[in-house]
């Protein structure tokens, strides 16, 4: 049981980690009893400043500004990450694109390119939308520096590991472990004691599809 805890979440990425770690200590919104992600703060109707504090009391989340920072706990602050990394977790898709478009950011391959107006135009559609789409004035300012850093030679970018989804028992056993789904031929199961030995599906619907009423899906990152 987790109780008491805050985590100040300084950007999108970081809110969304917190998130998905707290969904796996199967904790929830509070009176609404939605799991962590389905409910992201800053996507919602409200105004949520970053940076922010979520805070867990009794495995109830809710969120609260940061000038109530002095009456909590603080587990984790986003804001030190920050300072301690620049690097943007992307997908490979990302990179791939990036790297395919890397021409329409440089000039014969010649170091110190100016950037204009219709350079960025000519990124590609992901990256734009990476760029612009649902994020702040201040981020995409961000997001706009860390593409000229990286057509400048900077290591600005961090692949994001693969995503799977597995599926486990929604209580504990006696040892204090899930029990995890190892799919098997002609829809038979058996259990594994850990994440490491259990079926990993590409998407939530296929593993959904080997779940009962005791069980939930869960999404986790693989190497």
């Amino acid at each position: 049981m987790m109780t008491n805890k805050a985590y100040i979440v300084a950007n999108e990425q970081q809110e969304r980690e917190v998130l998905e770690k707290l969904e796996r200590l199967g904790a929830e919104w509070h009176r609404s009893s939605k799991k962590p992600t389905d409910f992201i703060p800053t996507h919602d109707e409200y105004t949520v400043q970053l940076p922010y504090i979520l805070l867990v009391e009794n495995d109830q989340i809710s969120w609260c500004d940061i000038k109530l920072l002095s009456k909590f706990d603080i587990v984790y602050d986003g804001r030190k990450e920050e300072q301690m990394s620049e690097k943007y977790v992307v997908s490979q898709e990302f990179m791939n694109v990036l790297e395919d478009g890397k021409n329409n950011l440089t000039k014969y391959n010649e170091p110190g390119y100016f950037i204009d107006w219709e350079v960025l135009q000519d990124l590609p559609t992901i990256v734009i939308a990476w760029w612009g789409d649902e994020v702040s004035n201040e981020e995409s300012n961000n997001r706009l520096i860390a593409i000229i850093r990286w057509v400048n030679g900077e290591d600005v970018f961090e692949v994001e590991k693969t995503k799977k989804w597995v599926v486990h028992s929604k209580s504990l056993s006696n040892s204090g472990n899930y029990w995890y789904v190892l799919a098997r031929e002609h829809n038979m199961t058996d259990w594994a004691l850990n994440e490491d030995g259990a079926t990993k599906f590409d998407t939530k619907e296929e593993a959904e599809n080997w779940a009962n009423a005791h069980q939930e899906v869960v999404q986790v990152e693989v190497d």
